[in-house]
């Protein structure tokens, strides 16, 4: 009897969910005076989760695996833990006013508290800054069934997209309708296990996710955050990890890229420095501005960023992301830069910034003008159309030509060029110029006048060459198409 009644009287001097709640709006009204902040209920739900798996032992005592239970609830894409053990329990309600972000960054949070077998209490808040409205969507249900994503966009927020990672790791991205700031879409939940869904939208710092929402399809949630692989926790592990989700793919590994590391680490620190996490910042500007900044010339590219305690569990949530994980999964990316700084978050509690680069380098042809020739000659035998005769007289006009528009980074031909070309042979009755400007000889396939069968011959001119307004280590090539 003695033995549960001191049980009872332990759990009594716990402070009720009230209290606690209470003891939230009382720490806000001081420390973010006329901030309105609301109490969420899947934010609430996670934190209880959280706190009852804690007690019964499925869950450490960390932010992260109060992070995971977040997760299961909630579609808010990256809610801020605090978790706090209190002596004795009646306590609870005083540390809940010390786990939310100093800088009153938020307007929803969620709070819960439980008695540990230690005797402790286990105090759990999760904040989170809520902007754009998502109608709610089950986390849990059966497999076929589909889920409805609907919503409206926050203010300066415009091209809403949906995106979501099957069971099977393939990331699709489906049609959201628009009206307005309204959007609207349907996801099909055809395959057994877990979908991840995600909507994002276009704001002042590029790319922004509104909300994301782990769907269980007829099989069971899981009841404890996973096992924390012991694989270290900076850029070698997250190199590691990239290069494990690659291969499982059937994806080849990327090569670690010292330019492509400088461009990352240079948009983590600036990142850290402004307090800002965003991937267009007013100081360097866009993924494309810092890659020209560097003088590095790309076929495709492409940038993930993270922001949490460690590299590793920053690009654990960086992998969470549909549409990061299709950046990661890539099949054209060849190289990968990776960078992280320290500093405060823009919720002012310390964290690290992670950027993730990757890109496909331009590797410069030894005879351009030849490669897109035999790529155009290629075409046209696929389509059954007759060869086109080289002719020296016509290279020799687009090699002049093409060298001094590039000079000029510009995309338009002189009149005169065209006459030029033609009077290089007598023969010719009619010529026509088509300039382009790339990263490969391949782009020559977009050629209008490719399946043209007037045309008799051909000529091409080509150089590599920087440019102010389309980056640097462009190909310009000019073809003339002549009968």
């Amino acid at each position: 009897m003695s033995l549960a009644l001191v049980l009872l009287l332990s759990a009594a001097a716990l402070p009720s969910q009230s209290q606690l709640e209470k003891a939230a709006q009382d720490a806000l009204a001081g420390s973010c005076p006329n901030r309105p902040v609301a109490f969420d209920s899947d934010l609430t739900v996670a934190a209880r989760a959280f706190v009852n798996a804690a007690k019964a032992g499925l869950s450490d005592l960390s932010g992260s695996a109060l992070s995971f239970y977040s997760s299961l609830e909630s579609s808010e894409p990256s809610p801020v833990a605090g978790v706090a053990t209190v002596s004795p329990p009646s306590l609870a309600d005083r540390a809940v006013g010390e786990l939310f972000p100093k800088t009153c960054r938020f307007n929803r949070i969620g709070v819960a508290a439980a008695v540990l077998p230690s005797g402790e209490a286990l105090v759990a808040a999760l904040t989170a800054q809520h902007s754009s409205e998502l109608s709610p969507v089950p986390g849990s249900v059966g497999a076929g069934d589909s889920v409805e994503i609907k919503g409206r966009l926050a203010a300066g927020l415009s091209e809403p997209k949906l995106f979501v990672t099957r069971p099977g790791g393939d990331v699709e991205e489906l049609k959201l309708a628009t009206t307005g700031e309204r959007f609207s879409g349907r996801v099909s939940l055809r395959a057994t296990g877990e979908h991840s869904i995600e909507v994002l939208a276009e704001g002042p710092g590029g790319p922004q996710v509104l909300a994301l929402r782990r769907v269980f399809a007829g099989v069971e949630r899981p009841a404890r955050p996973p096992a924390h692989r012991a694989t270290g926790t900076g850029l070698e592990a997250v190199e590691s990890e990239i290069g494990q989700l690659r291969s499982a793919r059937g994806l080849p590994p990327l090569q670690r890229d010292a330019e492509l590391d400088a461009v990352a680490e240079g948009h983590s620190r600036e990142m850290a420095r402004t307090r800002t996490f965003a991937h267009v910042l007013a100081t360097d500007g866009n993924l494309g501005d810092r890659l020209r900044k560097a003088g590095y010339a790309y076929r495709s590219a492409g940038e993930n960023i993270g922001l949490s305690d460690d590299a590793i569990t920053a690009h654990a949530a960086v992998a969470g992301s549909p549409a990061h994980l299709a950046n990661l999964l890539d099949p054209r990316h060849r190289r990968i830069g990776l960078g992280m700084a320290r500093g405060l978050s823009p919720d002012g509690a310390p964290a690290l910034y992670l950027t993730e680069v990757l890109a496909a380098p331009v590797v410069g042809s030894l005879d351009p003008a030849r490669d897109a020739l035999d790529l155009l000659a290629q075409e046209r035998a696929r389509r059954r159309l007759p060869p086109l005769q080289r002719s020296p007289d016509l290279d020799a006009v687009a090699r002049s030509a093409v060298a001094e528009v590039a000079l000029q980074d510009t995309l338009k031909l002189r009149p005169d060029v065209t006459q030029a070309a033609l009077e290089s042979d007598p023969t010719l009755k009619s010529v026509v110029g088509e300039l382009f400007v790339g990263s490969a000889p391949d782009e020559a396939r977009s050629s209008r006048n490719l399946a043209d069968a007037r045309w008799k011959r051909i000529g091409a001119g080509a150089i590599y060459a920087s440019s102010k307004t389309y980056g640097p280590g462009r190909l310009w090539l000019l073809i003339f198409y002549a009968n």
